[in-house]
């Protein structure tokens, strides 16, 4: 996309942008949870701006990320001119105006949901064009890449059923799982509520909800997902059995099993997944955000675009209300 690193300002210095990089289970699991992260270390984007309205953020930004240029808002930024490429990571709302200030963008990568604004902000990006990747990391993973174009099939031949769990809100976490479902078993054509919606129990979900749902694909194949408590344990995973085995992708894809068929040890003359004998595939989620830097910084099919991700949340809208 350009002969030069893009100098870029990240918006919003919370949990997702630098934060999560400070929690040890994850930094043993991922190379790359935030987009300090990934800014600090990739090629194609020169970080030289901050903007948070938090003073102590403004200053960890200068002091541990050595970031050149900080603000309290996009309108306080000097240079905003020479601002090639935007990372928002604060909440919808004010993303629009981010981008409106900023008069030489080309590139953006945006945190979901999209919001209220969201049709407009893809509608505005697109006349401008900018490049914009909406941060469903997992289209940016290695491996569910893979799978979706082809290892999935080769491994357990066609989808019969699909059951998935996921925790901490429908619009929250289970945006994600609904992104990943979507891209490994293709677009789905209806959805439906499996029980009453509840408010979120886990804490800072107030507006937020917790419902058993189902996703029927244009395929045909059904997929049951329900919510788990995540005050008792996390798990947004995705079990799918095929026609030949079985595939389990748990643990914000950290364990991914392949279960091929056998003979059954029950009845002659019948197969039987085997269950008991998992094949472990190597995780790469570790990598997954880097690399949806990387395919924004080029110049081929973005992986996660903001019409993809509206759809996203188009679907998750009508399980609450179906008019």
């Amino acid at each position: 996309m350009s002969d030069h690193p893009l100098k870029t300002v990240l918006v919003g210095f919370g949990a997702i942008a630098e934060g999560l990089g400070h929690d040890a289970r994850m930094a043993a699991n991922f190379r790359y949870a935030t987009h300090a992260q990934v800014l600090a270390d990739h090629p194609g984007f020169d970080w030289c701006a901050v903007v948070d309205p938090d003073a102590d953020a403004r200053a960890r930004a200068a002091a541990d990320w050595d970031v050149a240029a900080t603000a309290a808002t996009i309108d306080g930024l000097d240079h905003a001119d020479a601002i090639e490429a935007a990372v928002i990571a604060t909440p919808p709302g004010q993303r629009l105006d981010v981008l409106k200030a900023l008069a030489n963008l080309k590139a953006v990568m945006i945190e979901k949901p999209l919001g209220a604004e969201g049709a407009e902000l893809v509608d505005h990006c697109q006349d401008r064009d900018i490049r914009l990747q909406v941060n469903f990391w997992r289209r940016g993973d290695e491996l569910t890449q893979r799978l979706a174009v082809g290892e999935m099939a080769a491994r357990i031949g066609d989808v019969q059923a699909c059951f998935a769990t996921y925790g901490n809100g429908l619009m929250n976490n289970a945006s994600h799982l609904v992104d990943l479902l979507r891209l490994l078993l293709g677009e789905i054509s209806a959805t439906s509520a499996l029980a009453p919606a509840k408010p979120a129990p886990e804490p800072g979900r107030d507006n937020d909800w917790s419902v058993s749902f189902s996703l029927t694909f244009a395929t045909g194949v059904v997929a049951t997902v329900q919510p788990v408590d995540f005050r008792r344990y996390r798990e947004i995973g995705v079990d799918l059995w095929g026609t030949e085995g079985r595939l389990s992708i748990l643990q914000e894809g950290l364990t991914v099993a392949h279960y091929p068929c056998a003979e059954n040890r029950g009845l002659e003359g019948e197969r039987e997944i085997a269950s008991d004998r998992p094949e472990t595939l190597e995780p790469t989620v570790g990598h997954a955000l880097y690399r949806l830097y990387d395919n924004l910084a080029g110049s081929g099919p973005l992986l996660s675009t903001g019409a993809s991700a509206l759809e996203t949340e188009r679907l998750l809208t009508t399980i609450l209300d179906p008019s």
